[in-house]
């Protein structure tokens, strides 16, 4: 394997990656529970709808060409096709960035009817501030994308750390009289993604600056956009009209819906359970990786075509995530309530501990999405990824139909329902072209009886009188030396498999 993908830079990817998300994910999770608290229940009701919009746009605006630069980054900057890396990251950037204004710029001129689609008529100025935020955590995004393809991590971490903990120092200080508005959070947050986007582009740079200065060792680096454009087109298709077509599928669309529907004290209550939940999703293995896990998948598939190989190394990386997700549900049966209760500032309860469980049973599933996804870019066939995304984004016809009855839960209940049925299918349409994704199931069964194990002796003790704090930190320590003494050779074969090192 080229030494771009190597143990070495996967190792010190690694290190990179976990220094940048723990000061990330504290930062992260301080600046949220200090907008939940310092919001009112209706500016924080709006808030969770506005958040959606990053997602909507990106997702439009994105012509299937963030899918382009996830596959062909790794294999070009492995191979040192200097030339034609650079071809791909400017032909990208620069159309993504144009459609996405032009796209942003539409929906300022017709603000005043889209922010009256999801209840937000009372706050357009929000809205419209909101799009700046939207342009700059987008282009964030996708800059982040390109640099973690070719293994450089520093930049991105670099970038996402000082974004959080600006939010969180801002919060702080906007705090310090007790009260913040909708519209400071807002232009805090504008500040600080652009300061991220800044520090992305001066990284993205540096990095094409010193590959162009490497002498290539690819005897057809300039032939290989020309003969490859038409099928690098037809990928970014593929990969658009799947993206599209499963825009309507899972929290962003349950946020703009549930903008219209709910009324601001249960979308409150969604909206901090689906903040929760895409903190925790955004700390699992699988999603805290990915940026490592893809391009080493997809340069290892491309130097050894090794379907196989890359298979076991993604449900391996599976498997983690259901011990991290099995650990956050035992915790939340215990003594979610309580937490949910001491980190809203007693606005948001037991309503929202539900929603929050039916969201990780729903990341169950989407984790598992995460890793067809990967392996199906891959090989290159995303076509196989539309019927499938809108079959998912029909589910939100059961959610909608099902609110009467269950209120907000029918939505991550419906999406859990039908992407359960989804993944089986990718799963075996994948099988059937000769890609044969062999699943262990023996590791998440041993993870969900250790989830089933401590839950019951949390949920004796609360019973006998216990304090929920001491119940819930033995249910934690329960399950963490269930995990140490009966998952440790799982997690050491996982990290092994990762970093290329023969066992």
């Amino acid at each position: 394997m080229s030494a771009r993908f190597g143990q070495d830079r996967v190792k010190r990817g690694i290190v990179l990656f976990l220094a940048g998300k723990v000061l990330t994910a504290v930062a992260g999770l301080g600046a949220i529970i200090l907008i939940v608290r310092g919001l009112s229940i209706a500016e924080f009701a709006s808030y969770s709808v506005l958040v959606a919009l990053v997602e909507v746009f990106t997702a439009v605006s994105s012509l299937g060409l963030a899918h382009v630069v996830l596959r062909y980054v790794p294999e070009l900057y492995a191979t040192h096709r200097s030339s034609s890396l650079r071809t791909v990251v400017f032909i990208t950037f620069g159309i993504r960035t144009a459609v996405l204004l032009a796209a942003l710029l539409l929906a300022y001129g017709l603000s005043s009817t889209l922010a009256g689609w999801i209840n937000l008529e009372t706050v357009q100025q929000a809205f419209n501030f909101f799009l700046v935020v939207v342009a700059l955590r987008a282009t964030s995004h996708f800059l982040s994308q390109i640099l973690e393809s070719a293994l450089h991590q520093g930049y991105a971490q670099l970038a996402f750390s000082v974004s959080s903990v600006g939010r969180f120092a801002g919060m702080v200080w906007l705090l310090r009289d007790g009260h913040v508005s909708l519209m400071d959070v807002i232009v805090l947050e504008a500040l600080c993604d652009g300061a991220a986007c800044v520090i992305l582009m001066a990284g993205l740079a540096k990095v094409l600056a010193n590959d162009k200065a490497d002498a290539s060792t690819s005897t057809d680096d300039e032939a290989w956009w020309p003969r490859q454009r038409g099928t690098v087109g037809r990928f970014a298709v593929s990969a658009y009209l799947q993206h599209l077509a499963t825009l309507p599928f899972g929290g962003n669309t349950n946020r703009l819906l549930g903008g219209a529907m709910f009324g601001d004290k249960l979308m409150a209550s969604f909206g901090f359970a689906l903040s929760i939940y895409e903190y925790i999703k955004r700390y699992l293995p699988t999603q805290l990786l990915i940026g490592l896990i893809r391009p080493v998948v997809v340069a290892r598939f491309t130097i050894n075509r090794s379907f196989e190989a890359a298979g076991q190394l993604c449900d391996r990386a599976l498997h983690v995530n259901l011990m991290v997700i099995f650990g956050f549900m035992a915790l939340l049966l215990v003594g979610g309530k309580e937490a949910m209760l001491l980190i809203s500032a007693q606005k948001y309860g037991p309503e929202s501990v539900w929603l929050l469980f039916a969201l990780l049973v729903f990341l169950i599933f989407e984790t598992e999405r995460v890793i067809l996804e990967v392996l199906t870019q891959t090989v290159e066939q995303y076509r196989l990824m539309i019927p499938s995304n809108l079959f998912l984004s029909s589910s939100v016809v059961l959610g909608i139909l099902g609110f009467s009855q269950f209120g907000a839960l029918a939505f991550p209940l419906a999406n859990a329902f039908a992407l359960a049925l989804a993944n089986a299918w990718l799963a075996r349409k994948l099988q059937a072209m000769g890609y044969h994704y062999v699943r262990d199931w023996r590791v998440p069964a041993v993870s969900m009886g250790i989830f089933i194990s401590a839950s019951a002796v949390g949920l004796l003790l609360r019973w006998t009188g216990m304090h929920w704090l001491m119940s819930t930190v033995i249910t934690a320590s329960i399950f963490s030396a269930g995990v140490f003494f009966l998952q440790r050779a799982d997690l050491v074969l996982f990290v092994q498999e990762l970093v290329g090192r023969k066992k």
